[in-house]
């Protein structure tokens, strides 16, 4: 039927303000700069006076007034189209009519010709001449054929400014497109806008358009006046429509939480409106344990995005009873059907509701809370429609394929304490005691939520505030986290609780068994680690194998499984069914290096590692310690954990050492506390202890060796392998410590009277005791007068001795110490020190102190010869260890000291000042070094500088060590004359100790110092 010339009218009038509407909400989005009104059908502006009023439909001006942006809009019927001749008469118009108007628009539904789709093209030329070659071309059979020759350089420039844009959308699309638009600016302001609502905020704009197209207002619609319209409060258009049509919530939805957590939110909303096909339905996974948080971040996503859908529904995911009640509830909503009785068929409930949603043009959220198998809930979950998806769940196995997911973890620490603040705080009672009480406790709750709502309401039950929970930290983490009277509104069980129930799925888990089950077992070592990186193999072992299968088996450390391995299930299987119930999450490696850099003892596999969360180990502690085989959970942890200790202690692998030791100093930490000793936990504190004396850490490897030797004093069976074993090593550290040799001496008589009892049964433990005993002795020695029972110890053991094989380890530990003696007593020449130590150093056999203690006697050696430059490549090589390892720090320290000495008498001799204060002090000086003595000077500082200070002075009678580094760091200075340095280090260095430098053995570094110290007194007097 052909369309009456009224309703074309009418259409085209709908379509004009439409088109308007759509210019002022690019305006109220900042799209055109100055924007502060739209006039609408203008007559003329105030600044300029049109004959022709019907020119432009609608203009953007400024707060003058001046027009910004002035548009005409021309609409057709199904077919029609615009000419070049019309869209040039139009635009002639429009740029007349509006000389000074930025720019111009002809706004059309109908289908351009092709000479006007050239004229389009042609607006784009800036020149005005050769725009006018290409108007009078395309102009030259119509009316306008004269025009363009008559048109002025600024008509041409003004027509450069304007543009035909084609409107191809049908009238039902822009309508659809505006409400979208003004859902969300409404969105952004938190407004809100439904469908129906949209409809009719979007009618009545178009109405405010039409009265000021009549006349009225003069034609003037503000842009405050738009936006306020635009931005009217959600109560009055539910008020309009008799109630809200937006962010309706269907279900069991919780309350928003206290404490939000935007940055969760930003995540959820970037995986949810990350594009993709426009009806498929995104899903987003929000993945955690439990009492983390992850309900309470949905129903918050849900409340902060309320305005954004019109229907919100809650869905409990936890069985098929709850998801067919849930979607029962969402039907009967859709259906606004109350009467009928449920449907008891899930496979039709849930495909109607599905066709609902699908169906609909509005826009909607659906959250499956506490989803427990996958399998279960995916047939539920709805593919079509203008929705998203939103699930919780503990099962991070399940959802490992999932694009978008997030991962709930902890609170921030402020987040922690802003929610413990809420909980607890009184009027007027905070203060910065509170803020520091609250952050304890926070981190003493691993700022996990519910263990955070569990304490508060703990503590509020008792009437207690935060200035009491001080007094209770310790306590509150046991008496919380199972309090069932304090559980928060929303969370069905106590953290113990939860975790309890989660050990009961993996053990019933028959889809993931027997993994499933180990899966179980593990988390009782697991919770006897460190929390962090935790080698997901060394919890396999420890879980599965005992001691005593491990040594019938020849299980050497560490251990991996290939997968060629005939077992029930991996590691890798029980990592991934502890995933099922969030219990742990994979970690960081334990060593990233490439794979020509391994060390003997790095196989394939010994870096996977995983994390558990403290408060979870906490919990399972707790479990486990009211049972009875705690001591056999430690013992068999602990037997692997020192096996693969000693592993890579012995393949020189320090970076595994370093990663593994937290966890054997976790599982020493919980026997001392539990009071377990067993065989296996004492030789695992000897392990531990040597690792400290590798790493300087010298106090507390005497508690670990003393740990060691109460246990094995106590034994109903004595242990003397182990006892001296552990005396020799206990004596060797507490000589190195200053204590007096009284303290020591004993322990040694001792490893003498058991090394004679074990020589003939166990002649290599004691050759290598032996040899440990003789080197405390030999360092005793070289200070003064030995005590009769030092020499009668020093005879027996050398008589031993004698007596024992030459192993090839022994061997090199005694060529070792007899070029020690050598550098100290002279006996060998420095060249014959430096071949011993080139031949040692040909051995790759050679264990890592032994190679880094050679190399620091080849530098001495050297430096002794004044062979400076090879001296430096060998220092380097130290330096360059220093960098990247924390371990040996005595045996560096040592040479520091011994190459220190040396390099600063040379380099001192190369300054005026020093060879003066030598000339005076001695009455010579050896002439000046070459210039890498300097550069030894300069390395030897950088080391220095690398170190702890308690780490220079490891060595039992190497005296003022801080204050010999700190010489050096002068020396360098004063080489380099610069005076602030000067300054700085020469106070600090007066107030160093430097007792010690009266002895006789110390006057190489006494005469340094006052030689270096003079000349800095020198420099700073002259100004030099």
């Amino acid at each position: 039927m052909a369309e009456r010339g009224g309703q074309a009218a009418a259409d085209g009038f709908q379509y004009q303000y439409l088109v308007t509407l759509e210019a002022l909400l690019d305006a109220a989005e900042d799209r055109y700069f100055g924007v502060a009104a739209a006039l609408i059908e203008p007559a003329i502006t105030p600044d300029e006076d049109s004959a022709d009023p019907d020119a432009i439909d609608f203009e953007l001006v400024d707060q003058h007034r001046g027009s910004i942006h002035a548009t005409q809009v021309k609409s057709g019927g199904p077919g029609t189209e615009m000419s070049a001749p019309d869209a040039f008469g139009i635009l002639l118009r429009m740029i007349r009519a509006r000389p000074r108007a930025g720019s111009y628009r002809l706004i059309t539904n109908m289908r351009l010709h092709p000479k006007a789709v050239q004229l389009n093209q042609t607006l784009s030329v800036h020149d005005p001449h050769e725009l006018r070659e290409h108007l009078q071309r395309l102009m030259e059979r119509g009316r306008w054929r004269d025009e363009p020759a008559g048109m002025s350089d600024d008509e041409l420039h003004r027509l450069g400014r304007a543009r035909i844009s084609v409107d191809s959308r049908q009238r039902y699309q822009l309508r659809e497109q505006l409400r979208e638009r003004m859902r969300r600016l409404r969105n952004e302001h938190c407004r809100g806008l439904g469908h129906e609502s949209a409809g009719r905020l979007t009618n009545y704009l178009a109405f405010e358009i039409h009265r000021r197209a009549s006349g009225e207002f003069d034609g003037v619609f503000p842009l405050a006046e738009f936006r306020e319209e635009l931005l009217t409060p959600g109560r009055h258009l539910a008020y309009e429509l008799g109630g809200f049509d937006w962010g309706i919530m269907v279900g069991a939805v919780p309350t928003a939480p206290d404490v939000p957590r935007p940055d969760l939110i930003d995540r959820i909303r970037a995986s949810l409106t990350s594009g993709g096909r426009e009806r498929t339905v995104p899903t987003c996974a929000l993945l955690g344990p439990s009492g983390i948080g992850k309900t309470s971040t949905a129903a918050d996503y849900a409340y902060d995005m309320a305005d954004s859908y019109d229907h919100i529904f809650w869905v409990n995911g936890e069985s098929s009873t709850s998801l067919h009640s849930s979607f029962q509830s969402i039907h009967d909503w859709l259906l606004r059907r109350t009467g009928n009785g449920p449907d008891t068929d899930s496979s039709r409930l849930r495909d109607r509701v599905r066709t609902l949603l699908s169906s609909s043009a509005r826009p909607w959220l659906m959250i499956i809370d506490n989803v427990v198998d996958r399998r279960l809930v995916d047939p539920w979950v709805p593919t079509s429609g203008r929705g998203h998806v939103l699930i919780t769940s503990t099962n991070q196995v399940s959802w490992a394929t999932q694009r978008a997911k997030v991962a709930i973890q902890s609170m921030t620490p402020d987040q922690a304490t802003e929610l413990i603040r809420m909980r607890l705080h009184h009027e007027g009672d905070w203060d910065t005691v509170s803020e520091r009480t609250a952050a304890a406790l926070a981190e003493q709750l691993e700022c996990w939520p519910l263990a955070i709502e569990l304490a508060c309401g703990h503590l509020a039950g008792y009437e207690f505030g935060l200035k009491e929970a001080g007094r209770y930290l310790e306590q509150i983490r046991d008496l919380a986290l199972n309090d069932r009277a304090a559980i928060p509104h929303g969370y069905p069980e106590t953290l113990v609780g939860a975790i309890r129930l989660a050990l009961e799925r993996l053990m019933g888990k028959e889809e993931l068994q027997p993994a499933s089950e180990g899966a179980a077992h593990a988390l009782f070592p697991a919770a006897y680690f460190a929390s962090r990186q935790i080698p997901i193999w060394l919890l396999y072992f420890s879980t599965l194998m005992s001691s005593d299968n491990a040594v019938r088996s020849g299980l050497r450390h560490p251990a991996v499984f290939g997968p060629q391995a005939k077992v029930p299930f991996t590691a890798h299987e029980m990592h991934r069914a502890l995933r099922a119930e969030s219990l742990a999450r994979r970690d960081e490696p334990l060593c990233t290096l490439p794979q020509q850099k391994w060390s003997t003892a790095h196989c394939e596999g010994v870096d996977d590692t995983i994390n558990v969360n403290e408060i979870v180990q906490h919990i399972i502690r707790s479990l486990a310690e009211g049972r009875t085989d705690v001591s056999e959970i430690l013992s068999r942890a602990a037997y692997h954990a020192q096996g693969w200790l000693t592993a890579f202690i012995e393949a020189n692998d320090d970076k595994h050492l370093l990663a593994i030791l937290p966890h054997v100093q976790s599982l020493a930490s919980h026997a001392s506390r539990l009071g377990i000793a067993t065989d296996t936990l004492a030789v695992m504190w000897g392990n531990l202890a040597g690792t400290y004396v590798l790493r300087g850490k010298l106090d507390d490897a005497r508690q670990a060796f003393e740990n060691e030797l109460e246990y094995l004093l106590n034994r109903k069976e004595p242990a003397p392998g182990l006892e001296l074993k552990t005396r020799s090593q206990l004596a060797d550290v507490l000589r190195n410590t200053g204590e007096a040799s009284a303290v020591w001496l004993p322990h040694l008589q001792r490893a003498r009277d058991l090394a004679f009892q074990l020589a003939d049964s166990r002649p290599e433990d004691v050759s290598m005791a032996v040899t440990n005993c003789l080197t405390v002795l030999s360092s005793h020695t070289g200070r003064g007068v030995l005590e009769p029972e030092v020499q009668a110890l020093t005879a027996d053991f050398a008589s031993l001795r004698q007596r024992m094989p030459a192993t090839e380890p022994l061997r090199i530990q005694r060529e070792i110490g007899q070029i020690n003696d050598a550098l100290t007593t002279g006996l060998m020449t420095d060249e014959e020190v430096e071949q011993r130590c080139r031949t040692l150093l040909e051995d790759n056999g050679l264990r890592g102190p032994q190679r880094l203690e050679l190399t620091g006697l080849l530098t001495e050696s050297l430096a002794s010869q004044h062979r400076w430059n090879d001296a430096l490549e060998h220092l380097q090589t130290i330096h360059a260890y220093a960098v990247e390892q924390t371990m040996h720090p005595q045996v560096i320290a040592k040479t520091l000291h011994n190459v220190g000495l040396r390099v600063g008498l040379a380099a001192a001799c190369g300054v005026p000042e020093c060879r003066t204060a030598f000339m005076i002090l001695i009455g010579e000086a050896d002439t000046p070094p070459s210039p890498e003595c300097q550069q030894l000077l300069s390395l030897l500082v950088s080391i220095t500088a690398r170190m702890a200070v308690e780490h220079l002075s490891l060595q039992a009678g190497v005296t003022c060590m801080p204050f010999k580094m700190q010489t050096l760091r002068l020396l360098e200075a004063v080489c380099d004359r610069e005076h602030d340095a000067i300054r700085e280090i020469h106070e600090v260095l007066n107030g160093l100790d430097a007792a010690a430098l009266a002895r006789e053995d110390e006057f190489g570094w006494r005469l340094l110092s006052q030689v270096v110290s003079a000349s800095a007194v020198s420099m700073r007097l002259s100004g030099d």
